[in-house]
């Protein structure tokens, strides 16, 4: 998560902070004001303050901590083929042989809250002497994101993980901050507020870690708004804008197959909403194009495709004796565990292995704050934002019971609230759209009391999930460092990362929210005259 205020230096390069977007099919001049420390300081550090609490979560679980990761580490360390030490054949052919604390035996404290990270040291930190039954050398999932990280591995298990996590963090920060200095400063919020409202605590937990989910949320919340605000640009800024749209979509479909279908169903949403401008935007539509393709490579070529194809069953579930339609009754009733799962709510809202639980006052602060943005954004429709949210509304139904129906299952025994999270964020940008900028308007109590909301709830959840692997849930202290059984080699106290990572979150936030106190002026209203906004209309 990357946030800029006022002046970011891209946009200095490629037009200027705050150029009103080119009119489609319009061009018109651009001026590029002088660069001063002034305009690039706000930027710098409100930059590197979200990288830093991207950075604090990073550090606040051990190695093997994500969903899944004994699959994903293994998957990391075998993505270039075998080689000593680090990806060895084993007895049969889908068996690999990598060090133990990249694989599943050094979970020791999954599934047990009460048990600290301190169980593996007893493991090896190097040397491949662990054979792993699970891993990408299947082909289930698509292979970049584990040929990406792959890149870091090091003989020192835990050094490595430390780095992808800490690269994961930089990549996000980048490419949203990219993203942010393309976008005009009317549309700048659609980069950054859905990724702010939807990411406590589950976003924070997977956009800097070892798990390709995280992949998948930043690429679906940076690809539409680029090829959206394309369409109202020229020049350096349109491809620019396009070249993101690529980008994310190549990380949303690199890493999962479900990030395929939402980066493909992106792309087409945009399309539809924008098609009166299609014969005059070439390249937007050849970047879709190329999208589109990059998404259906992927997709094709994963085996975790069989899942959504219908090809898969789940063993002896609880599900088992339900015919289809009785399936798809009870799951419906159950989705909202799916959805709010991710703000911590329900019996799904728990992180790590489904193994940390956060106290409610984080899900009631987050859920508060995002339904109160949401519902100020449905007061202002359009015909192509009602399509579009109802597109994606049908889609947080459909995908879910979709998969739920094929693998005969339900709700909390196969799908989790990470696979929806993409959607979910996808779904707060489009509520926000405005006929000429973003439908979010704050009074300036309104701006401290979402900042202390989301800030109390964000440090709440940090602590937690720190304190959860340095001693266990069942210890309460307030200071991380009392009765620690667990941390990092080297690095100071944990209560000053929980701190620090507190204090960077709220900083950013208030740098995110601070520009949408300011009162609309009569040339960006959204209460202009009808045919001002066709390029808004379908």
């Amino acid at each position: 998560m990357a946030f800029l205020v006022d002046g970011p230096v891209v946009a200095l390069i490629l037009g200027g902070s705050g150029v009103p977007a080119f009119p489609v099919g319009r061009a018109s001049a651009v001026s590029v004001p002088a660069m001063s420390v002034r305009r690039v300081l706000p930027w710098i550090l409100v930059t590197l303050a979200a990288w830093g609490c991207l950075a604090a979560w990073s550090l606040a679980s051990p190695p093997g901590s994500s969903p899944d990761d004994d699959y994903h580490m293994a998957s990391i360390w075998c993505a270039d083929g075998f080689e000593a030490g680090r990806c060895e054949a084993g007895d049969t052919d889908d068996v690999r042989v990598v060090p133990t604390r990249a694989s599943g035996a050094s979970l020791c404290y999954a599934t047990d809250p009460s048990a600290s990270a301190a169980c593996q040291d007893a493991f090896p930190d190097s040397g491949a002497d662990y054979p792993a039954v699970h891993g990408n050398w299947t082909g289930a999932y698509p292979p970049l994101y584990y040929e990406f990280m792959s890149t870091f591995v090091g003989v020192d298990v835990p050094r490595a993980i430390v780095v992808m996590r800490l690269v994961a963090s930089a990549l996000a920060v980048g490419l949203v901050a990219l993203l942010a200095g393309l976008l005009p400063r009317r549309r700048r919020p659609l980069a950054t507020v859905p990724l702010l409202l939807t990411s406590i605590p589950l976003g924070m937990s997977l956009l800097p870690s070892t798990n390709p989910s995280g992949w998948t949320i930043l690429g679906i919340a940076t690809l539409w708004p680029a090829l959206y605000v394309a369409f109202e640009t020229r020049g350096p800024r349109q491809w620019g804008l396009a070249a993101v749209a690529v980008l994310s979509a190549t990380l949303a479909s690199g890493a999962r197959a479900d990030g395929c279908l939402f980066a493909a169903m992106s792309v087409v949403l945009v399309l539809m909403l924008r098609v009166r401008h299609l014969r005059t935007s070439p390249v937007l539509v050849a970047a879709s194009l190329v999208a589109l393709g990059i998404s259906a490579y992927y997709f094709l070529s994963a085996g975790q495709a069989v899942v959504i194809n219908g090809d898969m069953r789940a063993a002896e579930t609880a599900a088992a004796v339900l015919t289809k339609w009785q399936l798809v009754m009870v799951n419906t009733g159950a989705l909202p565990v799916l959805w709010l799962g991710s703000f911590a709510a329900g019996p799904m809202g728990r992180a790590g292995w489904l193994d940390t639980g956060f106290p409610q006052l984080v899900p009631v602060l987050v859920i508060a704050v995002w339904f109160l943005v949401v519902a100020q954004g449905l007061r202002r429709m359009f015909p192509a934002k009602a399509l579009g949210v109802g597109l994606v509304v049908a889609a947080l139904f459909v995908h879910p019971l979709y998969l739920l129906v094929q693998t005969h299952v339900l709700v909390g025994e196969a799908v989790q609230p990470r696979y929806l999270l993409p959607l979910l964020v996808l779904l707060t940008g489009l509520v926000l759209l405005a006929p000429r900028g973003v439908a979010l308007r704050l009074t300036p109590a309104g701006l401290w009391a979402a900042v202390a909301a989301l800030g109390v709830a964000h440090s709440l959840a940090l602590h937690v999930q720190m304190r959860r692997y340095i001693s266990g849930q069942d210890v309460s202290w307030l200071r991380l460092g009392k009765q620690q059984e667990w941390w990092w080699d080297g690095l100071p106290t944990p209560t000053l990362f929980w701190l620090v990572g507190s204090a960077c979150f709220a900083a950013v936030t208030w740098a995110v929210l601070r520009p949408l106190v300011a009162v609309p002026s009569p040339a960006t209203t959204d209460h202009a005259p009808e045919g001002r906004h066709a390029e808004e209309r379908v």
